[in-house]
C-alpha cells in the first residue's frame, strides 16, 4: 500500500552547498582574525599617539575654556535668589513635600526683609526731603517780616572854621569823632555807671 503522506527529504546537494558556504565563511573569518592580530600593534600605537595629541590639545585649551565656563556661571548669591524665587512660585502642597535642604533658609529671608526695610526708609527720607524743596533742616532762611533798621545820618565833618568855634556848638550835639568813634561820653552831664 502506498503511504498517504510521503516524507519530503532535502536533497543532499543543498545540504552540501550550505556546508561548503559555512566552511568558506569560517575560513574568511579566520583570515580576518589573523589580519587583525597582525595589524593590532600598529593600530594600537596610532590610537595611543592620537589620544596623546588630543589630550595635549585639551590641556592647552583647558584654562581658557574653564575661565569661560566660570564666567558664564552665575555667582552663589544669584543662584540662591533664583532658588528662593522658584520656591515662592511653587504651590504650597508642593513646597511642603520638598526636603528641608531645598527650602530657603530663614536667615536668608531675614536678610532680604532687612534690605527691603532699609530701602523703604531711604525712599521715604528722599521723598520727604524732595517735598520740602530740597532744603535741609539747617539751611538759613532770612527773616522777611522785619525791615532793616535805617542807617543813622552823620553830620558833615567840621571844617577848620567850625573847630575853632567849638564852644558855639549846642550843648547836646556830638562831634563827628564821637559819632564815628563810638564815644559814649554825654555832654549833658550824665555819666555811665560802672
Amino acid at each position: 500500500m502506498p503511504r498517504p503522506f510521503k516524507k519530503k527529504t532535502v536533497p543532499t546537494t543543498l545540504r552540501d552547498k550550505l556546508e561548503s558556504q559555512l566552511s568558506d565563511l569560517a575560513g574568511q573569518t579566520d583570515e580576518l582574525r589573523k589580519q587583525v592580530v597582525a595589524h593590532a600593534p600598529e593600530v594600537r600605537d596610532q590610537i595611543v599617539e592620537q589620544a596623546g595629541e588630543l589630550r595635549q590639545q585639551v590641556v592647552d585649551r583647558a584654562p581658557g575654556v574653564r575661565d569661560q565656563i566660570v564666567a558664564a556661571l552665575p555667582d552663589k548669591d544669584q543662584l540662591l535668589d533664583l532658588r528662593d524665587d522658584l520656591f515662592e512660585r511653587l504651590p504650597e502642597n508642593v513646597q511642603e513635600k520638598l526636603p528641608e535642604r531645598a527650602k530657603p533658609k530663614k536667615k536668608r529671608l531675614r536678610k532680604v526683609a532687612a534690605l527691603g526695610i532699609l530701602t523703604g526708609a531711604g525712599a521715604a527720607t528722599f521723598a520727604i526731603l524732595r517735598r520740602r524743596g530740597g532744603q535741609p533742616d539747617h539751611a538759613y532762611t532770612p527773616p522777611t517780616s522785619t525791615p532793616p533798621p535805617a542807617a543813622p545820618t552823620t553830620p558833615p565833618p567840621p571844617s577848620a572854621s567850625t573847630t575853632s568855634s567849638a564852644s558855639s556848638a549846642p550843648a547836646g550835639a556830638h562831634t563827628a569823632a564821637e559819632v564815628v568813634g563810638g564815644a559814649s561820653d554825654d555832654t549833658n552831664g550824665s555819666a555811665s555807671k560802672s
